[in-house]
């Protein structure tokens, strides 16, 4: 008896706890959509470029799903939107919708370096020379520009994907970290990089480098354009891309070593009743990041670059994940945050030689120890934020509906036969049409102008009873209905 009881307990606080910790466990499939275009916006050589976004979505019938948006490595130069797929299967599999984006990369060269990685030796090593400081700075903004107009992208598409846009996270590794910080935290007005405001032309880059940076995971070498060295305001931080009422905050941010410029804590970048949640890993001898205060890259670019001229002195100081876990738990009140940092033994450049050939082996420390340890560490930290989001509908939560949403009613509504958008000041081009099931399927849809008066809609009369979103976007925003089926 006493045995059978405990059993039965024991079953019940397994339930409980499985109950508790949602979006934990992998069990199941998914659907992969590639390439998806989110926005177009220009790269520092003036140049326009599509952005693209590769999306994850779990086979399962949830109608509200958390979502999860990762940015690559790359020393914002390189990388691609692939390289995080292993994070996307492990998240996808337990019931994220995940998105891994492109975003614009590259930056001004020095205009003279004595003797320059040749690409044979480190794979586009003449391209790692910045100009100065402010020019990685300048990209690591653009890539958070990028991620912010791809996060606003995805939130207008909440029942197409059945997600919540109000339990949202970003991550990324490396490059792709930085971002994701910023996208959390880099948030008013007053925080943006002095480095993001109008700058002096570039110098025109020296004739031993390589202009050279990835789009759409190929690596281009473009001629300059005329103008291409101007270094213009970069824009508001929260980017014009994609402005759709939607904002871009996040509950949680992944960073697997990452950092931010060593003026956000001084500026306060960390601090907000808005401040997300931090998940933070890093190996702590890290020859990339640092993982404490320092430069990128100072460990193989100023002890492991075969002779080659040292690359790192035009980088900006940074604070890696280590320093930041350190300022947040100083702080008054922080907020939540978990570390996840591997100890392993620093760099000793009186041992160089023997160090760079360790380092090297070991990829520099600069990668995620255990990918599937690293993401159920992920899931079980955040489990409970999600569910506590998702437990307090709606999902769709728009900052500032458009204008004209004003002057549109959609009657009758319940409906037995398609009903009509009346109204009353017609938006400007084209609108787009779309209708969802409660579980998010797409069942029809159409791209038309909007007339003053009665628009007759015109999906097939034969859809079952029940609920159903017709969503509307055009270039104002976006509006949503709930719907009926008699």
């Amino acid at each position: 008896m006493y045995k059978s009881l405990v059993s039965a307990l024991f079953v019940l606080c397994a339930t409980r706890l499985s109950a508790q910790a949602p979006y934990t466990e992998k069990q199941y499939g998914w659907t992969l959509d590639t390439d998806l275009v989110y926005g177009t916006a220009v790269n520092y050589l003036g140049l326009a470029e599509s952005l693209t976004l590769d999306l994850y979505r779990p086979l399962n019938a949830d109608t509200t799903r958390p979502l999860l948006v990762l940015a690559h490595g790359g020393s914002w130069l390189g990388g691609c939107k692939e390289d995080m797929a292993w994070l996307c299967e492990e998240m996808v599999a337990r019931g994220y919708v995940v998105a891994t984006v492109n975003y614009r990369k590259g930056w001004h060269k020095d205009d003279y370096v004595p003797n320059p990685i040749n690409p044979d030796v480190f794979p586009g090593g003449n391209c790692l020379y910045a100009a100065d400081s402010l020019e990685i700075i300048r990209a690591m903004y653009r890539g958070m520009q990028d991620v912010k107009g791809a996060i606003r992208w995805l939130k207008a598409r909440v029942y197409g994907d059945s997600t919540c846009n109000h339990a949202v996270l970003v991550g990324g590794e490396s490059a792709g970290a930085f971002l994701a910080l910023a996208v959390g935290v880099l948030d008013r007005p007053e925080e943006k990089p002095a480095a993001c405001y109008g700058l002096p032309d570039a110098p025109p880059p020296g004739s031993n480098l390589s202009n050279c940076y990835a789009y759409n995971c190929q690596q281009q070498t473009p001629a300059l354009p005329a103008g291409a060295l101007a270094r213009p305001d970069l824009g508001p931080v929260d980017g014009a891309l994609n402005l759709n009422g939607f904002d871009a905050r996040v509950l949680g941010v992944i960073s697997f070593y990452g950092g931010v410029p060593a003026e956000a804590l001084a500026a306060d970048w960390l601090q907000g009743p808005d401040t997300p949640a931090f998940y933070l890993y890093h190996q702590t001898c890290d020859g990339v990041v640092p993982f404490g205060y320092g430069v990128p890259m100072w460990v193989i670019s100023a002890y492991c670059n075969l002779g080659f001229t040292p690359w790192h002195y035009n980088y900006p100081f940074i604070f890696g994940n280590g320093a930041i876990a350190s300022y947040l738990a100083a702080l008054p009140t922080p907020p939540v945050y978990q570390t996840d940092f591997l100890p392993c033994e620093p760099f000793n450049p009186n041992l160089a030689l023997f160090e760079c050939i360790r380092f090297n082996d070991n990829g520099s420390y600069h990668y995620p120890h255990n990918r599937p340890e690293r993401a159920g560490k992920i899931a079980g930290f955040f489990s409970p934020m999600l569910a506590a989001r998702l437990a307090s509908p709606p999902c769709l939560v728009s900052t500032a509906g458009p204008a004209w949403q004003n002057g549109l009613r959609l009657a009758p509504n319940p409906f037995r036969q398609p009903p009509a958008l009346y109204c009353e000041h017609p938006p400007s081009g084209a609108v787009r049409l779309q209708l969802f099931d409660h579980q998010g399927r797409l069942r029809w849809q159409q791209e038309r102008p909007l007339h003053t008066g009665a628009n007759r809609l015109d999906w097939a009369a034969d859809l079952p009873p029940g609920m159903y979103y017709l969503q509307a976007m055009c270039r104002e925003g976006m509006a949503v209905w709930k719907l009926v089926q008699l």
